[in-house]
């Protein structure tokens, strides 16, 4: 039997077991033929929230620590066929390491890719820039995580009625999770213009390359497909949203829709 090795490598932030409904879905609906394992990949600082204090993460520190997984998992598990899946940051990664990894990926699939701080969320990420926002922010963050009822009303309002929401308070109270967030989130806008994705997008190979895209997503505009190379096959769901991880009917659909396209 033939072994297809999916790696899905999570957006930001990157909360332990939040993707796990989705990715069990996925797989239990490719078993067939194909033996399909998946490996979920947290972000270098965030996975297990740490003891030791970070005291900087760039993007490249993410997607070198990526790097080094997929390929050493790779070495060491010689699978038939390998699938990379990125949902939002990422995408981002994804799209950086594709150049790379081609020669070993079978297939790329971009789930609502980030590609960059853009003026619909500019306003948001300018707090995380500036350094008196940001520890404002992180006070305020704590204050409210500090007290049970006050911050599931907030996360209730915020990502709205799910089964998640308890265990993404849990895991983002852990010891550091919250400062690696803001360190990563404060460098966006300098590392995209570093990584230069958007001019990466054009050179993607077609023939390997799935974009999906939530049609009302506050991170990533729907113009963002006029950038994909000529023949990239890709679709657009309006009964999602960029964060259709934490929705039993989101993730469902999204899966339906990556069953179609996943060759294994």
């Amino acid at each position: 039997m033939n072994k297809t090795l999916i790696f899905f490598i999570a957006g930001n932030p990157s909360v332990p077991g939040v993707y796990d409904p989705f990715i069990n879905h996925l797989t239990q609906s490719l078993e067939g033929d194909s033996l399909v394992e998946t490996e979920i990949l947290l972000h270098i600082g965030q996975r297990d929230s740490p003891s030791e204090k970070l005291k900087k993460i760039h993007l490249t520190d993410v997607i070198g620590d990526h790097r080094n997984t997929i390929l050493e998992s790779i070495k060491v598990k010689s699978p038939d066929r390998i699938i990379l899946i990125g949902h939002s940051l990422g995408s981002t990664i994804c799209i950086s390491l594709t150049e790379e990894l081609s020669p070993l990926v079978d297939q790329f699939i971009y789930l609502c890719p980030f590609l960059g701080p853009e003026k619909q969320n500019e306003k948001y990420l300018k707090i995380f820039k500036n350094p008196l926002s940001r520890f404002s922010l992180k006070t305020g963050s704590h204050l409210i995580l500090s007290n049970k009822k006050i911050s599931n009303v907030f996360f209730r309002n915020w990502l709205g009625e799910n089964k998640m929401n308890n265990h993404i308070i849990a895991e983002i109270k852990k010891r550091n999770y919250l400062s690696h967030f803001f360190i990563l989130l404060s460098g966006y806008f300098k590392d995209f213009d570093s990584l230069q994705i958007k001019k990466v997008i054009p050179k993607l190979d077609p023939e390997k390359s799935f974009f999906l895209f939530a049609k009302e997503d506050l991170w990533v505009p729907l113009g963002n497909i006029n950038l994909l190379p000529k023949g990239s096959k890709y679709e657009v769901l309006d009964n999602i949203s960029h964060d259709f991880c934490l929705f039993e009917d989101e993730y469902k659909s999204v899966s339906s829709v990556l069953k179609t396209i996943i060759k294994l």
